[in-house]
Parts: C-alpha cells; structure tokens; sequence
C-alpha cells in the first residue's frame, strides 16, 4: 500500500483544502446516511451491528484517503473527526462532544511526522482511530445512562432488540468484534482508496 508521496507541501490551509475538506466529508456523510437508511430498512436492529461495522468504514474510506492525500496537512483526521462529533451532538447525543475530542486528539498524534497524510498506511491508520472513536458514541450511552437509555430503546424496539444490543454495546467480546470489523472495513476501504489514488486521482492531479 506504500506509495511515492507528492512533493512537500506548507502546512498552512488554502481555500481550496478547505472546500476538498468539505466536499468529501459532505460526501461521506452522505454515503453513510443513505447505507445506514437502507440497513434499517433491511434488516432488525439487532442485526444491524454485523453489517454497518464494516460497512461504513469499507464506503467511507476510499473518499477519506483521497481527501487526505489531496490535502496533506495536519488537522485532516482531527477536523473530519470534530466535525462528525458535533453532528451527532447536534442531534441530541451531547456525550459524543468529548468523546470526539479525546478521539481527534488521538488520532493527530497516530498522524504526527511528515508527510503521514501521504502514506496510505499511516493514513488507514488514523482512520481507524475515527472509527474507533466513532464506536465509542454508541457504547457511551450505555455506560453514563444505562437504565434511563434501555427505556428509551423500549420504546422503539422489541425486548429481544434491546437486550441484542445491550449486550453488543457493554460486553467486551462484543465490542471488540466491532472494533475489528471497523479495522477490516477501514483496511478494505484503504485498499481500494489508494489504487483509485495512484491509478486516477494523482495522474489526473484532481481534487
């Protein structure tokens, strides 16, 4: 997965690395809603869980590694991460906010060196951090309201629902298989990122 990186750049932010910052994450935004909308209506909550944990981050990816190519700067993974964080926040889960900075913080020093937005496995790395962090908002709310959240769920899901993804969200066996399944689909996603990088996007110098 190792390629030629492009020639240095400053690390100062142009106008134009902010608006590929905003396009691709406006994309993967859009990619994600549309994949998790579908599941839902395909499949039970409980099942929910083997599908968007690698899923997501097998769709999401590919555009992430161009963006963080096409950028090269530091702040990419941190700023994607704040930005998804807020968003869930925004729509009511106010715990996300401070799990997505330990999040982006954590993810900027797996990126720290030069060049690191340019190595595809560096790159793949610290978007495994996002989604990671990205876990951590469904497992908070079991852990800071666990009762009062259960009830909420209730209302929406069957009994047999609710204790499926209790028991995904707060048993460690369970959450350590969806932290492996985002590695998977992240490293998949890579995979497939860094060959339309090489054989597309670089030689057509777009984005």
């Amino acid at each position: 997965m190792t390629q030629d990186a492009p020639t240095p750049k400053s690390n100062r932010w142009t106008t134009r690395d902010v608006l590929t910052f905003v396009v691709f994450n406006l994309i993967i935004m859009a990619v994600t809603i549309v994949a998790k909308m579908i599941e839902d209506m395909v499949l039970a909550p409980q099942n929910t869980f083997f599908v968007g944990s690698w899923l997501f981050p097998l769709l999401a990816t590919p555009f992430y590694v161009v963006m963080a190519d096409r950028i090269g700067k530091r702040g990419v993974l941190a700023g994607s991460t704040l930005v998804f964080g807020l968003l869930y926040t925004f729509m009511g889960g106010l715990y996300c906010a401070p799990v997505a900075v330990v999040g982006a913080l954590i993810g900027e020093l797996v990126m720290w060196g030069k060049d690191s937005y340019h190595d595809i496995k560096r790159v793949v790395g610290g978007y495994i951090v996002y989604w990671v962090t990205f876990g951590f908002y469904g497992i908070m709310p079991y852990l800071l309201f666990r009762d009062a959240y259960m009830e909420q769920l209730g209302t929406y899901y069957d009994a047999a629902d609710v204790a499926a993804m209790v028991a995904q969200y707060t048993e460690l066996p369970w959450i350590l298989l969806m932290m492996a399944m985002f590695a998977t689909g992240t490293i998949v996603g890579g995979l497939i990122g860094s060959k339309f990088l090489k054989k597309h996007v670089r030689k057509a110098k777009i984005a």
